[in-house]
């Protein structure tokens, strides 16, 4: 069963993370989740240490059609076909576009990375209310490639990855869909299930698993 939404809900936006665990039979991985609302370096420095896979930031596929946004699916099946192949867990990839913003220097550093994250963040926030300036904000004030994957969330009901697991409990609690997430690893390998609910515990960060996510929100 999930926490409750304002336990969650309040975890986030004071700029603590969540882990999720995505599902057995799947990736079996977990990812560590922060709210864009409110990184900061030191989220992507925690991110980076602790978590240690690639530092992702997510948002929902409306967001990402009114922005102009497309999936990197679709670029490399018309641009390069051969290389197309879907991963062995099935589904089609999340990834769009790696951007920075336009006031970082190389994009890399926590500082830099946080900056990027944070105007990302603003530019989703202001679709619903400025569609146009959101869009002018997007296209003026960020350059690619950049060191910032974005990923678009398929819908749950069509992939179940981090994603879609992430925007969704964001959605769920009454947030942006709009979050930063980097998978947790271990020595060689993902960190396990069970090792990355050890360290949750010993961090004080809430543990959720995806099915507990599904159940909540596709009803």
């Amino acid at each position: 069963m999930l926490p409750p939404k304002e336990e969650i809900k309040r975890n986030l936006e004071s700029g603590l993370p969540i882990l999720i665990y995505d599902f057995d039979g799947r990736e079996e991985e977990v990812d560590m989740v922060f709210y864009a609302g409110a990184v900061t370096w030191k989220s992507i420095n925690l991110l980076r240490k602790d978590a240690g896979g690639l530092i992702c930031y997510v948002t929902g596929n409306n967001e990402a059609k009114k922005l102009g946004i497309t999936f990197m699916t679709e670029i490399v099946k018309e641009k390069y076909p051969s290389l197309y192949k879907k991963p062995p867990y099935g589904d089609e990839p999340a990834f769009a576009l790696w951007v920075n913003h336009i006031s970082t220097r190389t994009g890399i550093n926590d500082e830099d990375r946080a900056k990027t994250i944070s105007e990302l963040h603003k530019t989703i926030s202001m679709i619903r209310i400025r569609e146009d300036e959101a869009r002018n904000k997007f296209y003026t004030e960020f350059y690619a490639p950049g060191h910032v994957p974005i990923l678009i969330s398929r819908g749950l009901k069509n992939r179940k990855g981090h994603t879609e697991l992430s925007t969704s409990l964001l959605e769920y609690i009454g947030l942006e869909r709009s979050g930063v997430i980097a998978e947790m690893l271990g020595d060689g390998k993902s960190l396990s299930k069970e090792k990355a609910m050890l360290y949750a515990k010993n961090n004080g960060f809430l543990f959720i698993e995806g099915k507990e996510i599904v159940l909540e929100v596709i009803r």
